[in-house]
């Protein structure tokens, strides 16, 4: 943990000062801590949540699909959680499971046009995806 003068830096003051890093664009500062946060409140599905978004801006894809692995197991009922997951799955190219896992986020919070969104963009996608595939398969003589 985090020391600073007169006491130990708490997970709520570390997580605002991880935040702060994110708005500025240093996600790599933002990431360690967070990683700090949580070994101060590891079971905080915000914390892991956030450092996904952070590794995720870092490209470190793996990393932030494990953070947002955990912020669903920590909060099952948080649609932030599955939204980060689909996000880490896009961006490795997973875009089947992104788009299920968006599904599920969209359930968990009907109203988001965030995920709406994502859903809209990724179906036409792997719809696209689908018809170029069976171009290419159907072509060959």
């Amino acid at each position: 943990m985090a020391e600073k003068e007169g006491g130990t830096e708490t997970a709520p003051s570390l997580k605002d000062q991880g935040n702060a890093h994110y708005k500025s664009g240093n996600y790599l500062k933002a990431a360690a801590v967070y990683t700090q946060a949580i070994k101060a409140d590891p079971n905080n599905a915000t914390l892991y949540s956030n450092r996904s978004a952070a590794f995720l801006n870092l490209s470190k894809v793996t990393k932030a699909l494990a953070d947002a692995e955990m912020t669903v197991k920590l909060n099952p009922t948080w649609e932030k959680g599955y939204f980060r997951k689909g996000c880490a799955l896009e961006a490795a190219e997973r875009y089947e499971e992104a788009l299920a896992v968006y599904r599920e986020a969209l359930e968990k919070s009907p109203q988001s046009t965030e995920v709406a969104t994502k859903i809209k963009r990724l179906t036409t996608l792997v719809r696209d995806k689908k018809r170029s595939q069976g171009k290419s398969s159907s072509g060959a003589v």
